[in-house]
């Protein structure tokens, strides 16, 4: 068989881009899209392994080593954590997702005798087009998503939460709502975001004006939460706690973001995955 290099690289980068999705949704981490291509990019490069010869003992340990390794870095560069107990957790779901998913091929490729379908080095290669590997992925992700909001809605109890916001002598407590279609990050950092839709803080620090006062530590970017889409203040001063229903006090590290309150009713919306 004619193998590609850049359907090889591609066809990697997107397999390693779902498993880590998966590894995020499983864990409610969200990955910021910086991240993500460039562990999607770690995860593409390692595949050029294929091309070794491994009918050798030790270049068959050395694939594995590296295989190893650049699954170690793309879960690195991908959730970047300094933790290292919490690094060898995503790590280890990681290598779960990616087993099961290289478990489906291997079983499909053996049933089948595919051709489509290669195998090597611990590495798949599909001589399909980039459009309908694309397109594949793009449903597989789908089904993912699909999966996560039935599960959520059906299996998952109502959490209780309260946010509270202090910068100064500025103490806000509103109630909060665990939702992780929130995925607003700052865009220079991908720190996320937790947004406050409260008229005291939004009136309070005058976020009513057309333009923010550079000085005054809030810019402007877009937003798209359960609320409503459009542009928010976020600011980096302050501190955020969230409490959850069993009085366990969470230290987030977060931007804030400020909004008008929705229907007179001050909340907080913020990712689960600031809960670790």
């Amino acid at each position: 068989m004619k193998i590609y290099i850049d359907i090889l690289l591609v066809t990697n980068a997107i397999m390693t881009l779902i498993m880590l999705e998966a590894a995020g949704r499983i864990c409610h981490k969200v990955i910021s899209p910086l991240r993500l291509l460039t562990a999607c990019s770690v995860g593409g490069l390692s595949s050029l392994v294929m091309a070794i010869d491994s009918r050798g003992y030790f270049t068959a340990v050395l694939i594995v080593v590296i295989k190893l390794v650049s699954a170690v870095f793309t879960v690195l560069i991908a959730f970047g954590c300094k933790d290292p107990w919490q690094l060898l957790r995503y790590f280890i779901i990681y290598c779960a997702v990616d087993a099961v998913f290289t478990g489906i091929v291997v079983t499909l490729w053996q049933m089948s005798g595919s051709k489509v379908i290669f195998f090597r080095n611990l590495t798949v290669y599909f001589d399909i087009s980039l459009f309908k590997l694309a397109l594949a992925c793009g449903i597989a992700y789908g089904l993912l998503c699909l999966y996560e909001n039935i599960t959520r809605r059906c299996f998952n109890r109502v959490a209780k939460y309260e946010a509270i916001y202090e910068n100064g002598g500025c103490i806000v407590k509103v109630p909060a709502i665990c939702d992780s279609g929130n995925r607003l990050c700052d865009s220079f950092t991908g720190t996320p975001v937790v947004v406050f839709c409260c008229d005291r803080l939004f009136y309070h620090y005058d976020l009513d004006r057309d333009e923010p006062d550079p000085l005054s530590g809030f810019r402007l970017i877009p937003c798209s939460t359960v609320s409503g889409e459009g542009i928010i203040h976020i600011t980096a001063a302050g501190s955020v706690k969230i409490i959850d229903d069993k009085d366990r006090v969470h230290n987030v590290r977060c931007y804030v973001g400020i909004k008008p309150s929705l229907n007179g009713k001050s909340r907080a919306i913020f990712n689960p995955a600031l809960l670790g």
